[in-house]
């Protein structure tokens, strides 16, 4: 333990006592040590008070959701459901490179073949996130989140644009940014997403043509709004993905635009009208791309099912056209696909769940990247993650099953 007596000199301070003659150096000894103690006071009286703000606010600061009574310090003992810290972004490693000293012009990660691929955790880009407000059918808008790669942490980068692009719709009153972690592996990979929140989710025909606006707007910005997006978009790699209400969204956009080449549903639900079931047989992608749904079976059923078995992502599956891939989470209910399913205020409403609910989230985004590198990027080692053995390892650990056709 240190001295409690120690006096801290400065260099300039000890020169000049150096050069003063032995009395007045004396006094300036005394000085010395009587201002230290005044410091040591002040220092005494600010640990005082950080320590009385700890025990008033170091629980609520960690996580005011388990915070029952003032003082309390153990938070951390509480569980925690929150995704777990994605492994240290490596992107700095391709700092940047240019003379010129423009962000845009540092060399790209090298998303190539000769590396390895796991969509299970971040691809190699930095990524980029903004809001925008997009104007849609008449008079209207919708609020939307735009995910890309980006060298100067400000706006997606043109090195590499067109970057293939995913449409994300939520679940029925959910929050676009529960989402954002699907939206993020896939910007760190060069797949820009979108997360969007319609204003029009009561008036599915409404919902489904806006969302078409949307996708318009985005490849051909109108105002100066769109300057942020601008020549990002790759035309002709367009992907839908949502979750529930979302889901089927997705599925009425693809079925009557021939721009979309891939659809994901997460946990589809095919309810009130237009029904999305009779409309699957006009979907049609590229040769090849399997329209594919992940689900699971605990929500459909009860009193009011979440997922009612006549609308389910079984029920899309069946009528689905091949090929069609199903992939059923076990043990998992309607909402635990989200990010974090203690800070979704309605996920509540979907129980039963028993697995881990950041194991079904961390799956569900590592398919979902695995999908679209496989189907809009062009990666055919991503298709092993959906099909193959290495999907084939999350069935031996008994968290998934599989149907395909």
């Amino acid at each position: 333990m240190p001295d409690q007596n120690l006096v801290i000199v400065t260099a300039p301070t000890l020169r000049a006592a150096q050069a003063t003659p032995a009395a007045p150096r004396a006094r300036v000894a005394a000085d010395l040590v009587s201002t230290a103690a005044r410091r040591r006071t002040r220092l005494r009286g600010v640990a005082a008070l950080l320590l009385l703000s700890s025990g008033l606010f170091g629980c609520t600061m960690k996580n005011p959701d388990y915070c029952t009574e003032p003082g309390q310090t153990d938070c951390e003992a509480r569980p925690d459901l929150t995704m777990p810290t994605d492994p240290p972004d490596l992107a700095d490693s391709t700092a940047d490179l240019s003379t010129s000293g423009g962000g845009d012009m540092a060399q790209a990660p090298d998303l190539s073949m000769t590396q390895p691929l796991d969509p299970g955790v971040p691809g190699p880009l930095k990524v980029v996130s903004f809001d925008l407000k997009i104007p849609v059918g008449v008079a209207r808008s919708v609020d939307v989140t735009v995910f890309g790669p980006t060298t100067d942490g400000k706006e997606i980068t043109m090195m590499g644009a067109p970057f293939p692009l995913v449409v994300i719709s939520p679940g029925f009153t959910l929050d676009r940014k529960l989402f954002s972690n699907y939206a993020t592996r896939l910007a760190s990979y060069g797949i820009a997403a979108v997360l969007q929140k319609s204003s029009s989710e009561a008036n599915h025909t409404t919902y489904r043509d806006e969302t078409r606006d949307l996708i318009s707007w985005l490849y051909n910005p109108t105002n100066s709004t769109g300057d942020r997006v601008k020549d990002r978009f790759d035309k002709n790699k367009l992907g839908m993905a949502g979750h529930s209400l979302g889901g089927k969204i997705s599925l009425l956009v693809a079925a009557q635009d021939a721009r979309v080449k891939a659809v994901l549903g997460i946990d589809p639900v095919d309810a009130n009208t237009p029904s999305a079931i009779p409309e699957l047989s006009k979907i049609k992608l590229p040769t090849g791309v399997p329209l594919v749904v992940l689900g699971e079976t605990i929500s459909k059923s009860g009193g009011m099912p979440c997922t009612p078995t006549s609308g389910n992502f079984e029920a899309i599956y069946a009528k689905a056209n091949a090929p069609a891939v199903s992939i059923t989470f076990k043990d998992a209910a309607h909402n635990d696909f989200v990010d974090n399913f203690m800070s979704c205020l309605f996920c509540g409403v979907c129980p039963g769940g028993t697995a881990p609910k950041d194991r079904t989230n961390r799956l569900a985004v590592k398919y979902t990247a695995a999908y679209f590198l496989w189907t809009l990027a062009g990666d055919p080692r991503a298709a092993t993650y959906l099909t193959g053995t290495e999907f084939l390892k999350d069935v031996t650990a008994g968290y998934v099953t599989s149907l395909t056709k």
